[in-house]
């Protein structure tokens, strides 16, 4: 088997933006016809509401490979071999999970070996180059290795589970520095002081650095929860 390529996370972005996009229009569409055509019940409305859905997300990754934004950026969802797509059971899974974590999800592409975001890792899937002819070198990113044979590291699940914990930690000191730092004015919605703004700009990118660290602690075996050991100690 020839050695798998992975995209930058700026492509799988750029999917995900064009997908967001598609998505929304799609359904409205369908929302559309189905009033022209007289479908008033709530049964057949979430027919129409579920159905592009499911075809341009779990539908389309089962059967080519890639919603429309993952084929427009050359790039393709497949199964952990590269050979095969996923079925539509995992490739449906594997929306669920990213639905439900949103961005998050993506955080620990930057640490994992295959380069895959959460919602990869829990459908055992990866996101590949469909191919890499004419690419850039700094395009073509290939199986990274970020576990030191010396330590004995807990199962990838856990690793996940403990990253998401910590995220969502820090995610309601972030709701609590937020309370504590604006003012009354502006957690109303009516008007936000330049000192407001500064502190939304400064707790944002905080937040977002805090991510990242998370992420690669996490992922590493350096988070309290899922710490690595050395492999003389386990054994």
């Amino acid at each position: 088997m020839d050695t798998l390529t992975y995209p930058r996370l700026i492509k799988r972005v750029r999917a995900v933006l064009i997908d967001s996009l598609l998505v929304p229009l799609s359904v409205f569409g369908t929302l559309l016809i189905g009033n022209a055509v007289g479908v008033s019940s709530g049964v057949g409305k979430a027919m129409l509401l579920l159905a592009p859905i499911f075809i341009l997300e779990p539908g389309l990754v089962a059967l080519t490979g890639g919603t429309v934004g993952h084929h427009l950026q050359r790039i393709r969802v497949a199964t952990l071999d590269g050979k095969g797509n996923l079925n539509i059971f995992a490739a449906t899974f594997r929306f669920v999970v990213k639905f439900l974590l949103g961005w998050l999800s993506f955080i620990v592409v930057l640490t994992t070996t295959k380069h895959q975001a959460v919602h990869d890792l829990l459908a055992r899937s990866v996101v590949i180059h469909k191919d890499i002819t004419g690419l850039p070198t700094f395009e073509v990113l290939h199986e990274r290795h970020v576990e030191i044979p010396a330590y004995a590291y807990p199962p990838a699940w856990r690793r996940v589970l403990i990253i998401l914990g910590y995220a969502i930690a820090a995610t309601i000191s972030l709701v609590i520095a937020t309370a504590i730092l604006f003012t009354e004015e502006c957690l109303a919605g009516s008007a936000c002081t330049t000192a407001d703004k500064l502190w939304e700009i400064a707790l944002s990118i905080s937040w977002l650095l805090g991510l990242g660290w998370i992420a690669v602690r996490g992922w590493s075996g350096l988070l309290y929860g899922c710490r690595r050991r050395s492999r003389e100690i386990a054994a």
